[in-house]
């Protein structure tokens, strides 16, 4: 579920290890590759797309090179062109692969909660009660927003490694963000309001979207008796059915849905579909307000568990704001929201495009998938910039 994680709290790096929670393995799918992969790249990849031509051969060349990602459905996109602007399967990932996406499954929950601000049915500032109606009404947790769980700074998650009911798929979601405000609020540290402390861990997410839940008004159709969606058919409604993502769900879809899916970590999507996604964040019509969707959060907060791979980077509504020095977070345009398995999907709305990188790795793919993406992203940047009108 988690990227690998340090310990950064009173700016030491703790015992200078890693921490790393990873969802429950599955078992692998055979696949079928689309595209033969050749044993070393061309001496040239262009694509025409949208009237313009573009030179792809650096990029290709580099994610040959790369060899911690063996086996990848590489995909790069714009918001105005349907057909995407470079594609490449590299070993054997076929692009509608059903695969875990770990933490790449955050941005599902911050894009659902927009959708249902933009539907009139949340807002960013509600507080937990009284949807969550067993919420305190004393202490600094009583302030806990909506917008806190969102961004990892909500004071629930003290440790990513914390078990916990968000891994009891058999027990209702309102009931497991119950145990977490019982539990898991971390009353030990100073200071631990909301809004004051960026920790990265799963708490946050589970408790958004039990309250999603619990505060949609809109009645399940054809029930008896009428009920509330559950946030298995809120995220269709409001997510996978207008984009056409007909292979992604907060589980395995191979198996039943639980009914308290394992939000922060344990989505299922394709390459395909997930592109989807991205295209509509990019997009900008999907989600109005993207500016409050993709902005940092987490600036000058006291900094307890962060990924490794993202040390410098601030904290947005399920995603990250990637920048070289967190100064450079309050203007960065580029959001990611990379998973353990490697799975590394990104949007730049400077440069107009959206890339992923579709993989699954057993062992530190979070480390790999986002160094890879690192060196992807000025190579694409270049063939965008040096694009061509098509003759």
């Amino acid at each position: 579920m988690a990227l690998a994680a340090q310990s950064q709290q009173d700016g030491s790096a703790g015992s200078g290890g890693f921490l790393v929670q990873l969802p429950p393995t599955s078992p692998q799918r055979s696949s079928v590759p689309l595209v033969a992969s050749p044993a070393s790249a061309p001496a040239g990849v262009f694509k025409t797309v949208g009237g313009f031509t573009y030179d792809w051969t650096a990029l290709e060349e580099a994610i040959m090179d790369d060899a911690q990602v063996e086996n990848a459905y590489i995909i790069v996109g714009n918001a105005t062109d349907s057909e995407y602007l470079y594609e490449f399967e590299k070993g054997s990932f076929s692009i509608d692969r059903v695969t875990p996406i770990a933490s790449a499954s955050k941005w599902f929950t911050g894009a659902l909660a927009m959708r249902m601000v933009q539907a009139g049915l949340a807002t960013l500032d509600d507080p937990m009660p009284p949807p969550l109606v067993f919420w305190t009404t004393t202490g600094t947790k009583k302030d806990v927003k909506l917008k806190h769980t969102l961004s990892m700074t909500s004071g629930f998650n003290a440790n990513p490694l914390v078990g916990g009911c968000q891994l009891l798929p058999t027990m209702s979601l309102y009931n497991c963000a119950k145990s977490i405000h019982d539990l898991r609020y971390d009353a030990l540290r100073p200071g631990n309001a909301p809004g004051a402390q960026f920790s990265y861990g799963p708490h946050g997410l589970q408790v958004a979207a039990a309250y999603l839940e619990a505060k949609d008004t809109s009645i399940a159709p054809g029930t008896s008796p009428a009920r509330q969606r559950n946030i298995h058919e809120l995220f269709a409604q409001h997510i996978t059915t207008p984009l056409g993502m007909t292979s992604t769900a907060l589980y395995d879809p191979a198996g039943s849905a639980p009914t308290n899916p394992w939000i922060a970590g344990g989505g299922h999507s394709t390459a395909r579909d997930y592109a989807k996604l991205l295209r509509a964040f990019l997009g900008g019509a999907f989600i109005v307000d993207m500016d409050t969707f993709t902005q940092q959060r987490t600036a000058g907060l006291t900094r307890l568990f962060v990924p490794g791979s993202a040390s410098t980077w601030e904290y947005a509504l399920g995603s990250f704001v990637e920048c070289d020095t967190p100064a450079a977070c309050a203007t960065s345009k580029i959001n990611s929201s990379p998973g353990a398995f490697g799975w590394t999907g990104w949007i730049d709305r400077q440069t107009g495009y959206y890339a992923l990188i579709a993989t699954e790795i057993s062992s530190g793919g979070d480390a790999k998938g986002v160094e890879l993406e690192q060196e992807m992203q000025g190579l694409i940047e270049d063939a965008i910039e040096s694009r061509v009108p098509a003759s």
